[in-house]
């Protein structure tokens, strides 16, 4: 009959202790905790936003999320045009739209404005800023 040693058996409980933290570690790192953002908007389309200048200056056109301003483009005077609002930049907050002439005062607001997925926003901007519009509708 063999017989083992306490300080061998010491060893070998310390060894799988020591594989089986290992082993724990390797598998939490693998894992992948989903968010409730994977969920809430799984990969949407980006905004479109169409814009109808009737002003004769050109405008700076801004989106407005959570304070922070992210210019989208030119709109030329008396023209129209086209921009799209990545989802990532929403973060499911209320947006606005700003308008800024370039060579001029003043500045054109929508408002706040809450948009859902598959939705899109119409901004005209009018020949007096003031009373400029936006809606948000279905394409």
């Amino acid at each position: 009959m063999r017989h083992i040693s306490a300080s061998a058996m010491r060893r070998s409980t310390t060894r799988r202790l020591r594989a089986a933290a290992l082993v724990i570690v390797i598998l939490t790192a693998c894992s992948r905790n989903k968010t409730e953002t994977d969920d809430f908007y799984p990969r949407a389309d980006p905004i479109p936003v169409h814009v109808v200048n009737e002003n004769f200056l050109d405008m700076n056109v801004f989106v407005v999320s959570s304070g922070v301003n992210r210019r989208l483009g030119l709109v030329s005077g008396n023209s129209a045009a086209d921009f799209k609002i990545a989802w990532s930049f929403v973060n499911g907050q209320s947006i606005s739209l700003l308008a800024t002439p370039i060579g001029g005062r003043g500045s054109a607001g929508s408002g706040s404005l809450n948009v859902s997925p598959g939705q899109m926003i119409d901004f005209k901007i009018g020949s007096v800023l003031r009373q400029s519009t936006a809606t948000v509708r279905q394409p």
